[in-house]
């Protein structure tokens, strides 16, 4: 199998991005639901992200399919196209993490009590920020429309904020 070209390989991101113009909502489909409508900023629904828990998660928004799936304990990869979109391993703990996306590095922390997450670049520039709701069914998410891999970046860091407060949620049912 010979590598799929960089511009091949982000084109639906890039038609994507463009469409959500820098910004879009994911809400809950459902009460328990792991599925989440992606809305733009006109309200519409532009596709889905299942989050599958820690082993990973799958979106869907027009022509793009992605996958995210963990490969290791404490790594995961994003696929789309049968290419490997970024990579993120936690850097100490699970609320700090590197994401590499071609030859860029993002530093992302969670803030699970606060139900947000960010990601910079190593020159301290934000690209993404991700802000939720108590009841982990509504988030707003923001993205650097001039960074072509902000948009790959924040739908990682919803899925990673969504799958650790769910998990915390669980453990806390069954603790008492």
């Amino acid at each position: 199998m010979s590598p799929v070209p960089e511009d091949q390989m982000l084109a639906p991101w890039k038609g994507l991005q463009g469409t959500l113009a820098g910004f879009f909502s994911a809400h809950a489909r459902g009460l328990l639901a792991s599925d989440f409508a992606l809305l733009d900023p006109g309200g519409r629904e532009v596709g889905w992200l299942r989050v599958h828990g820690p082993k990973g998660a799958e979106l869907e928004a027009g022509n793009l399919t992605a996958r995210i799936k963990r490969t290791a304990p404490r790594r995961y990869a994003m696929v789309a196209g049968g290419a490997q979109i970024l990579s993120a391993e936690t850097a100490g703990s699970p609320d700090a993490m590197q994401i590499r996306r071609a030859e860029h590095m993002y530093e992302a922390s969670l803030g699970l009590l606060r139900n947000t997450a960010e990601a910079h670049l190593s020159t301290g520039d934000r690209v993404s920020r991700i802000t939720g709701g108590f009841t982990n069914r509504r988030y707003e998410v923001a993205f650097d429309t001039d960074d072509a891999s902000s948009l790959p970046v924040a739908i990682f860091l919803l899925y990673r904020l969504v799958a650790l407060r769910r998990g915390a949620y669980r453990t806390g049912a069954e603790g008492g």
